[in-house]
């Protein structure tokens, strides 16, 4: 079935709640699209990651390939803790990862200052200057948003999730060293999110993937990332920067009272594990509310697109389009719904590219709410 509306016509009905022609599909696709560069035979996640241009080329080739709804541009989840001091292991085709943790010790906590995110050698430059390119191409077509990582989340990168967590409660003094770094990190998201703003991009998606039930219970989660002077005023810049405020949480008990009922993003990107008792399922999320406000996105398992045949994602697809717009009806909405992949699709080489187009192609043929 052709489409009748515009991704942006579609994409700013869904989010409002209105008819539209579908439901909106965005396979989280970042890294992966590095492989339609070169003709074709593609470019390393090394040069991708580390070259503005370059990072922009695989944005723009995937939107002229899968024709997607959105535009995200997330690059890695080690872009601020090595620009924060940490050591990043950059494999040729790999995901970069922090193997040296720039935080060693307690007293490592105080010692975090806010990089120079204008310096051309870091990756929050490199991640700034490809957004904005990205936008520049994309903008007219397609709503682009900006990616960056929590406070919390940025912190773990740099100390190791399980130090960071032990040292929350280990005695009064490490729990003030953790507040410390929480707040210079918090300093440094500030900064990227006027850098952010200056790329003219719709949105601006945050990675808060330690509102997660299986972590941090609300009061833990509410002291570390969720109160006012950390992500509150996070997500309030993010607004007056005149982004619309998103969040992607692919954790598999996320807060979602928190994160969606009280912040109420536009976008909330989320994932569903079916082997985890109480994770919520997409029809769940929708019934109990969550989409009242929120334009919800999820939940394709993302190592479907490298182990599952065409036919199998197709009928996934389809399977999760027919849940969805069955509570979107109980419910009484009319679109807050993108089907999506429940994390990002991996950038392996061994992704099905095919695997990517047919969820949107899916979603194309039996998206229509009825």
């Amino acid at each position: 079935m052709s489409d009748k509306m515009s991704h942006i016509d579609r994409a700013m009905g869904a989010l409002q709640d209105q008819p539209v022609d579908r439901l909106t599909a965005y396979p989280i696709a970042c890294g992966v699209c590095r492989k339609l560069l070169n003709n074709g035979a593609g470019i390393t996640y090394h040069d991708w990651a580390t070259d503005p241009k370059k990072f922009a080329s695989a944005f723009i080739a995937g939107q002229k390939y899968f024709d997607f709804d959105f535009a995200i541009m997330l690059m890695d989840l080690s872009v601020m803790a090595g620009d924060l001091g940490s050591h990043i292991r950059m494999d040729e085709q790999n995901t970069p990862f922090v193997d040296e943790p720039v935080i060693k010790d307690v007293e490592g906590y105080e010692n975090l200052e806010v990089p120079d995110i204008t310096d051309p050698k870091s990756r929050s430059a490199t991640l700034l200057e490809g957004t904005k390119l990205v936008v520049d191409a994309l903008g007219k077509e397609v709503i682009t948003a900006g990616f960056l990582e929590g406070p919390l989340l940025a912190l773990t990168q740099s100390r190791g999730a399980e130090f960071v967590f032990k040292d929350m409660y280990d005695n009064d003094s490490s729990r003030a060293a953790v507040h410390k770094a929480l707040a210079t990190i918090t300093d440094y998201d500030k900064a990227m999110v006027k850098g952010f703003a200056q790329t003219k991009c719709a949105g601006l998606v945050w990675d808060y993937l330690w509102g997660s039930y299986s972590c941090l219970g609300d009061p833990e989660y509410e002291e570390f990332e969720g109160q006012k002077k950390y992500a509150g005023c996070l997500n309030e810049l993010t607004s007056k920067e005149g982004m619309a405020f998103c969040i992607h949480n692919c954790a598999d008990l996320p807060h979602l009272d928190t994160q969606v009922k009280a912040w109420k993003p536009a976008i909330y990107s989320m994932a569903y594990y079916p082997l985890v008792p109480g994770s919520p399922t997409a029809k769940e999320s929708i019934l109990n509310g969550y989409a009242d406000n929120t334009l919800l996105a999820g939940n394709i398992d993302p190592q479907g697109f490298v182990r599952w045949k065409q036919d199998k994602i197709e009928t996934v697809t389809k399977n999760l389009l027919s849940e969805v717009s069955a509570a979107l009806k109980e419910r009484g909405h009319n679109s807050r719904y993108c089907v999506a992949s429940g994390c990002e699709v991996p950038p392996s080489v061994s992704t099905k590219m095919e695997n990517i187009k047919a969820v949107v192609d899916t979603t194309k043929q039996f998206g229509q709410v009825q």
